[in-house]
C-alpha cells in the first residue's frame, strides 16, 4: 500500500536481500530482514550515489535504490501532514459516517473540504467511516452508494495496540479488507492516524466504473 522496492540492505557487515516499504511514516523491511523503523527514530538520513544511509538504533544501514535514494530521502525527511495523505483539499465533498476520532474530524473540517452536516446523501468525494467494532463494517454498503465513481472510502479503526479504546476482538485488519473487497472495491492506501487508530482506503476499480457518456 506504500511505495516498495526490492532491493539489498547492509546491515552489520552483512549483505541482505529484501523488500524495503515506505508506509505511513515508517520504513518496512520483508524477506531477508523483517523490521519496522518508524522516521522519528532516525537520527540522520542521507542519499550519496544511489544509497540511502540511515543512522538507527539498529546501527548504519545501507540501502541502494539507485536514482530513488534522492526522493526516498526527502520523502522521510519531510513527510506529507496528515490531510494531505487522506487526499482532502478545499474541492473535496466529504461525509463522515459513525462517532469518528474527534482529532481526526478536527483535521478533516480543517483541510477546507466541504463536510456535510449529517451521514445522509450522495455524490461524495470521501466518505470516512468510524469503525469501532466490527458490526460497524455492516455500513460499507452503504457508504460505497455514498460516494462518486472515483471517490474513495476511508476506513477508520483501531490497531491491535491500541490502548485507552475498548477493542473489539473481531474488528482486525482481515475483516476491514474482507468488507471492502467482497463489493468489489480494492484497498489502495493505508496511513496511519495516530498511534491508536489506522486508516484503509478503498475505491472502485476502473472496470467497475460507470462509463462517462
Amino acid at each position: 500500500m506504500g511505495q516498495e522496492i526490492k532491493t539489498q540492505l547492509r546491515l552489520d557487515g552483512r549483505i541482505i536481500d529484501v523488500t524495503a516499504l515506505l508506509e505511513g511514516e515508517s520504513l518496512v523491511f520483508r524477506g531477508g530482514a523483517t523490521m519496522t523503523i518508524p522516521f522519528g527514530e532516525m537520527f540522520s538520513v542521507e542519499a550519496s550515489s544511489g544509497w540511502l544511509e540511515l543512522k538507527t538504533p539498529r546501527g548504519l544501514m545501507l540501502l541502494e535504490l539507485g536514482p530513488k535514494a534522492e526522493v526516498w530521502k526527502e520523502k522521510i525527511k519531510n513527510p506529507k501532514a496528515l490531510v494531505e495523505k487522506l487526499g482532502l483539499d478545499a474541492t473535496k465533498k466529504v461525509c463522515v459516517v459513525g462517532k469518528l476520532d474527534a482529532g481526526l474530524r478536527a483535521d478533516i473540517e480543517a483541510s477546507g473540504a466541504k463536510v456535510a452536516k449529517s451521514a445522509r446523501g450522495k455524490g461524495f468525494d470521501v466518505v470516512f467511516l468510524a469503525a469501532n467494532a466490527k458490526k460497524d463494517l455492516e455500513k460499507v454498503p452503504a457508504a460505497k452508494e455514498m460516494i462518486v465513481d472515483d471517490g474513495a472510502i476511508w476506513i477508520v479503526y483501531p490497531k491491535a495496540t491500541a490502548t485507552g479504546i475498548k477493542l473489539d476482538p473481531e474488528l482486525t485488519e482481515r475483516a476491514v479488507l474482507t468488507a471492502g473487497r467482497t463489493l468489489m472495491m480494492t484497498d489502495n492506501k493505508q496511513v496511519k492516524v495516530d498511534e491508536d487508530l489506522t486508516a484503509v482506503r478503498f475505491v472502485i476499480p476502473a472496470a467497475y466504473r460507470k462509463k462517462k457518456k
